[in-house]
């Protein structure tokens, strides 16, 4: 990859903190948090040794919000490629290129960093780096070609991937019974679940329980402003389908903001 190691002008680490139930904190807190440790339009940004994907992503929106990119991300995993609130790093990766970081990179033991570098690489389009010594190494890679059969995203935990024909199964509704609807959706044999969020109580419902949702996850709605909403509250990367009445230029601003995949 044709990529240099920039020298960092801010560093953000951990704040170990979460949202339910691994924690007691809002989304927001964590984005309002992170925005207090940037000097607005000061980068490139080190967002250094991530282990929860909450706090990686408030901070790529802090970023982003304060204008202090480009930032370059780290997680810290062991050598099985999984952090300590077990987040698969080819999850942490989809939602980091998802959401523009400029480049993804690991804090892993030695003996394994090799496997887990190949792994990232046989998927990512960003540059990759290692961090060795507290430094960041890049690691050099050419990209693979990408099966169009097979477009990455994520949930709050694992990678998932989807094609665009996937069968996304019936709409939820996010009622009362969203979690046991979630539970009973993924044991069907679609390739998705799909979620309509139609009202700010349906946003508050499902940041509540979102955290269920184990297979790809299409989030619908036909308001804008909605399925931002949606999208900001979820831990994963999500993908819409295109049967909702959402505009070009607003599904283009989502995508990058949150990396929606739009089929």
């Amino acid at each position: 990859m044709d990529a240099s190691v920039p020298i960092f002008r801010q560093v953000l680490g951990p704040l170990g903190l979460d949202v339910p139930p691994a924690g007691e904190n809002g989304f927001e807190e964590l984005v309002a948090a992170y925005r207090l440790r940037l000097e607005p339009g000061k980068g490139p940004v080190h967002i250094r040794g991530m282990t929860t994907m909450a706090e990686c992503r408030a901070a790529l929106l802090a970023v982003d919000r304060m204008e202090c990119g480009p930032a370059w991300v780290s997680w810290t995993c062991d050598g099985d490629g999984e952090s300590a609130t077990r987040v698969h790093m080819l999850a942490a990766l989809f939602v980091c290129e998802g959401m523009g970081a400029a480049a993804f990179g690991l804090d892993c033991p030695e003996e394994a960093a090799d496997q887990r570098m190949a792994e990232l690489a046989a998927c990512a389009r960003a540059p990759l780096f290692r961090v060795r010594g507290g430094e960041p190494e890049l690691y050099p890679y050419e990209p693979a070609g990408r099966d169009p059969d097979a477009i990455p995203c994520a949930t709050g935990t694992d990678p998932c991937f989807i094609s665009r024909t996937i069968d996304v199964g019936e709409e939820l509704e996010c009622g009362p019974g969203l979690l046991e609807d979630i539970i009973a959706a993924e044991d069907d044999p679609v390739g998705a679940v799909k979620i309509a969020v139609l009202s700010q109580d349906d946003v508050e419902i499902f940041a509540q329980h979102q955290y269920a949702v184990r297979e790809a996850l299409c989030l619908w709605s036909d308001v804008p402003e909605l399925l931002e909403a949606a999208l900001r509250v979820y831990q994963g990367r999500a993908f819409y389908d295109g049967t909702g009445d959402i505009g070009r230029e607003d599904l283009d601003r989502l995508s990058r903001l949150y990396g929606l995949i739009v089929l």
